[in-house]
């Protein structure tokens, strides 16, 4: 609860591998792969419809 109550005020970056987390707390996503940036995006739309097809796999499990 306390980091919903900290990012009306502040920008907050987190870096996990937990999808899950990523999905509950998070406006916006970026996903790299070996230090290159695939794609940025509301998280929303990373997470539900993904334009690029690391980033599905990621999220779907099929690698990471």
């Amino acid at each position: 609860e306390l980091i919903y109550e900290l990012k009306a005020q502040y920008t907050i970056v987190t870096v996990t591998h937990n999808m899950q987390q990523a999905g509950r707390i998070s406006d916006y996503t970026a996903f790299f792969y070996l230090g290159r940036l695939i794609e940025f995006g509301a998280t929303t739309a990373i997470f539900t419809n993904p334009t690029e097809r690391q980033t599905e796999d990621y999220i779907t499990g099929r690698f990471g």
